[in-house]
């Protein structure tokens, strides 16, 4: 069995605080491809930015965990992160220019789709970085 050790603890640290930081980055990095203003919107109580909002978010998450766990190193890692952000960020464009948003309209059924669309392809990320 194995017990905490040092090294695990200080790993631990680094990857957390590492994936708090890159999450940090990335919602800027979004907020600033988006073409509204999402924050502002949030504090004025629109949903629908929200929502968008947090399925990218989570969409990039997923990739984090995945490649923290399967990754080589920390490099790999942070190679990865900026990989898998890059394809969030591509998704929303992709999606924005397909399907009329209208998340800055506070069209709660569009912001919950992209949602879902953001969720599943940070999956697909996150499973197509466990090696076979």
């Amino acid at each position: 069995m194995k017990y905490i050790t040092l090294d695990a603890f200080l790993n631990f640290l680094l990857y957390a605080f590492s994936s708090i930081g890159l999450l940090g980055i990335f919602g800027l990095l979004y907020q600033l491809t988006t073409p509204y203003h999402e924050m502002s919107q949030i504090r004025e109580g629109k949903t629908a930015p929200a929502i968008a909002m947090g399925g990218a978010l989570l969409g990039f998450t997923f990739p984090l965990l995945s490649v923290s766990y399967h990754g080589t190193n920390y490099i790999d890692f942070l190679i990865w992160a900026g990989v898998a952000g890059s394809i969030q960020i591509v998704t929303f464009k992709i999606l924005y220019w397909i399907i009329p948003m209208q998340i800055e309209e506070n069209n709660c059924a569009i912001a919950t789709l992209y949602a879902f669309l953001a969720v599943c392809v940070g999956l697909i990320n996150a499973f197509s970085l466990i090696p076979a």
